[in-house]
């Protein structure tokens, strides 16, 4: 079973990730602040994590950065949730930081099921594509 971390402050939208995700297979660990997301990330690995970016504490990109700086999640595939895509300047973080995919809110839960699975394992076609 696939290990994705979750962070996602809101109550409804963490209880429908939960849901989706565990339906499609991954075994989830949901963190309701960036503070406890990051302590989770440097104790075990994860196959994904999908971080919200306006949290409690941390924002998705503060623990994304610390995310990359040491642990054994150095290398994960990593996606960030936000409704505020214009204003992060999201060419230079995608590759600073390495992110795998941005989901824009509010977003489809299937197409975020289906996105992620392409996310952390990524076709052959996918992998051409990129050269």
């Amino acid at each position: 079973m696939r290990k994705i971390l979750v962070a996602e402050d809101s109550f409804a939208l963490a209880n429908l990730l939960t849901f989706v995700l565990k339906n499609a297979g991954y075994a989830v660990d949901l963190h309701r602040n960036g503070a406890s997301a990051l302590e989770a990330s440097q104790k075990q690995k994860y196959d994904i994590i999908l971080l919200d970016q306006q949290m409690p504490r941390m924002t998705g990109l503060e623990v994304l950065e610390a995310i990359r700086l040491e642990g054994p999640n150095r290398q994960t595939p990593v996606c960030l949730c936000t409704a505020k895509t214009h204003e992060l300047g999201l060419t230079d973080l995608l590759g600073r930081l390495q992110i795998s995919q941005v989901f824009q809110k509010p977003f489809s839960p299937k197409e975020l099921v289906r996105n992620l699975a392409e996310v952390a394992h990524p076709t052959k076609l996918n992998m051409e594509g990129a050269l």
